[in-house]
């Protein structure tokens, strides 16, 4: 059970892997240039530096998620542990840098899609496919867009937050002070035999 850092470093894995792969695509297909949908410089899990913010064209930071329930579900996995589902509010942060106040925008605004595609196509935050343990809901997702932010010049970046809902499988085997099922705990025999043939102690 590694709580938020697990489903924030999981959402993290996707979004690096797919989100490259997706924007030349998406450029293509709306007729967009870099300028207005920028490669990304880097995806980070957890909170960025702010010197990486205003240094990136674009930049999506995966935050630490909000718990908000966990339930048991009356499973247990090979070494007895007993199954929960949590479910979390998850928040992805992004970033685009523009050469003017519209630029910014608009590059955030196709970043902010992009993302929004590459979780809406695998729910389960993986490209892999199967069970993976997590499970995003789309009817949880919601978008919050900021003012942008003049840094030198003309040159702004602005900043989008997403939000979405994720169920996640966990267990609480890793680093459990329990024996597992199935290991027996042996009992030393007594030296004393005591028995039909014998007579008890102190007899």
């Amino acid at each position: 059970m590694r709580g938020a850092n697990g489903v924030r470093d999981q959402m993290t894995l996707l979004l690096a892997s797919e989100m490259p792969r997706k924007i030349p695509a998406l450029r293509e297909a709306w007729n967009l240039n870099a300028g207005k949908l920028p490669d990304l410089d880097r995806v980070i899990s957890g909170d960025p530096p702010e010197n990486v913010i205003t240094e990136s064209k674009g930049l999506v930071a995966v935050i630490n998620p909000r718990l908000l329930r966990t339930v048991r579900t009356g499973d247990f996995n090979a070494s007895g542990a007993p199954e929960y589902r949590s479910r979390y509010s998850c928040r992805t942060y992004v970033w685009a840098m523009g050469a003017d106040w519209d630029a910014a925008i608009a590059a955030r605004d196709n970043l902010a899609v992009c993302a929004r595609l590459c979780l809406f196509e695998y729910p389960t935050l993986t490209v892999e496919g199967g069970d993976t343990g997590y499970l995003i809901y789309e009817n949880t997702y919601t978008e919050d867009f900021g003012v942008p932010v003049r840094v030198s010049g003309s040159r702004c970046y602005a900043a989008a937050i997403l939000s979405i809902d994720a169920d996640v499988e966990e267990y609480v085997d890793a680093g459990s002070t329990i024996p597992p099922l199935g290991t027996a705990q042996q009992i030393a025999a007594t030296t004393t035999a005591v028995g039909p043939t014998q007579p008890l102690p102190g007899v």
